[in-house]
């Protein structure tokens, strides 16, 4: 595993035990379907599921934020695979809300902060 897939794994199991010391509940992790796409973190609170694109970025900042890391294409694979995801686990879209976790890492790679911010505003 490189240094890249090895932040990134651990940015997802951050995120993923930070949204369950808060209530959530995590649903799937990594939830692929072939020639669609993939999802990171799909959990629920309050009612609402929440499907979550995990991005890290060291904190120079050197290739723009995470969030600009996930393109509409991206994004469009997202909701794609969300829909059969939805249809699958008989969950109405009206519920889901996405949202890309960006993760800032220090030099070393531990996690010095976590964003959320909404696909669509």
């Amino acid at each position: 595993m490189t240094r890249n897939q090895d932040i990134g794994k651990k940015s997802e199991e951050y995120v993923a035990n930070y949204l369950a010391t808060r209530g959530c509940r995590i649903l799937a992790r990594n939830y692929a379907v072939h020639n669609v796409g993939e999802i990171d973190i799909i959990c629920e609170f309050k009612g609402k599921v929440l499907v979550i694109e995990v991005k890290s970025r060291d904190y120079r900042e050197r290739y723009g934020t995470p969030e600009e890391a996930v393109t509409k294409s991206k994004q469009n694979k997202i909701m794609q695979t969300t829909v059969l995801y939805c249809k699958e686990n008989k969950i109405p879209l009206e519920r889901v809300s996405y949202f890309v976790a960006g993760v800032t890492h220090d030099a070393s790679g531990n996690v010095m902060d976590v964003q959320f911010t909404p696909f669509f505003d």
